[in-house]
């Protein structure tokens, strides 16, 4: 019987393209996955190569994450993702209804195949629209942003359903006090934006009665998941884990901006380390223990207590790192969203991929 493997994409921010460039080499090595567990920033990896808007194939959706970013020049004027973070209010979505429907905006947005002068002309374009979409924030406002209106354009969630592999999304319920799973086929557009709500830059998203933020906020690898769901028999032989969230994106802020993003990759970072360090010892010794400074949620409690849900004796658990593939100068720079940024990283990550396929 063919071993079945799950593939871990967590959270992330700008650096979420080590993870798209990373999966291209394991989709080029032709590494399948019966199971795709997702957090945060890994979700828009995962979803966009399940289940691509057309015309892009899943290898093409990959190389796209590139353009997500914003290109260099303006950048280096305006340090803000206004592709990917959008004005929030009903005014700002009126607008966007009629700005994203007119053929020049639509081109923009479409920017796969295009060469840098065009992308350069595009992101100048939307970033005008940008500037003149009304605003509506103010002292009561729950968040920032409207809810990543930018997912409709390069995910298909109608076909995401007939996807091969079972996936899975965590969130975090705030009636509930604890992450929950969002699985196939229920897993839609707004289970995905609850999924990545992240507070102050987003409100908390409201499916029937209940409020989410999300998922990698505190579970950061939704590793704690994949532990609740195996049992003895295991329905998984083999899982690797994409290890995104690493000290190098903690760094001495150069500006207040790169502050504001240190605030929020810092305990992201040590969530996902103490996470991924709980759950290499869960694999190894088929014991979960909890480590100092890591919340205990109801989910893990659980796992505390029922010591008679030690991991699969079969189970093996690979980490794909991308330390040694990133250039050492350029590390203080890997959560900015400029084009070269998530081009350098998407490099790394495929040649990081390329090389776990090959000691793999």
């Amino acid at each position: 019987m063919a071993k079945k493997r799950a593939l871990v994409l967590g959270g992330g921010a700008p650096n979420f393209t080590l993870m798209s460039g990373a999966l291209l080499a394991l989709h080029h090595a032709k590494m399948e996955f019966d199971h795709i567990y997702m957090a945060g920033a890994g979700a828009v990896v995962g979803l966009v190569y399940m289940s691509p808007k057309q015309p892009l194939t899943p290898e093409q959706a990959l190389l796209n994450t590139m353009n997500y970013g914003i290109s260099d020049l303006i950048y280096s004027m305006v340090p803000i993702n206004y592709k990917l973070f959008s004005k929030g209010g009903p005014s700002a979505a009126a607008f966007r209804d009629y700005w994203t429907n007119l053929p020049p905006i639509q081109a923009a947005m479409n920017q796969y195949g295009m060469n840098d002068s065009q992308k350069l002309a595009s992101d100048w374009l939307l970033f005008n629209g940008a500037m003149i979409c009304p605003a509506e924030m103010n002292c009561f406002s729950k968040g920032m942003c409207a809810h990543m209106p930018f997912i409709d354009n390069v995910v298909d969630f109608d076909k995401l359903k007939n996807a091969k592999p079972e996936y899975y999304l965590n969130a975090y319920c705030i009636e509930d006090g604890e992450c929950v799973e969002f699985k196939k086929p229920d897993l839609d557009v707004h289970h995905f934006r609850a999924a990545m709500s992240f507070p102050f830059i987003y409100p908390p998203y409201r499916i029937g009665t209940k409020h989410y933020y999300e998922g990698a906020a505190v579970d950061s690898l939704n590793l704690i998941d994949l532990m609740d769901e195996l049992d003895s028999k295991g329905h998984v032989d083999e899982v690797v884990v994409l290890d995104v969230m690493k000290p190098d994106l903690i760094h001495r802020p150069r500006n207040l901006w790169d502050a504001y993003a240190q605030s929020i990759i810092v305990p992201l970072v040590a969530n996902a380390e103490k996470e991924l360090a709980m759950f290499l010892h869960w694999v190894d010794t088929g014991h979960v223990v909890k480590l100092p400074g890591k919340n205990v949620s109801p989910r893990m409690q659980a796992l505390l207590a029922n010591q008679h849900h030690p991991a699969p004796p079969s189970l093996t658990a690979a980490t794909l790192r991308f330390d040694d593939f990133i250039p050492a100068q350029h590390k203080p720079f890997m959560l900015d969203w400029s084009k070269s940024n998530l081009e350098i990283l998407f490099d790394a990550g495929y040649r990081a991929g390329k090389h776990f396929v090959n000691i793999h």
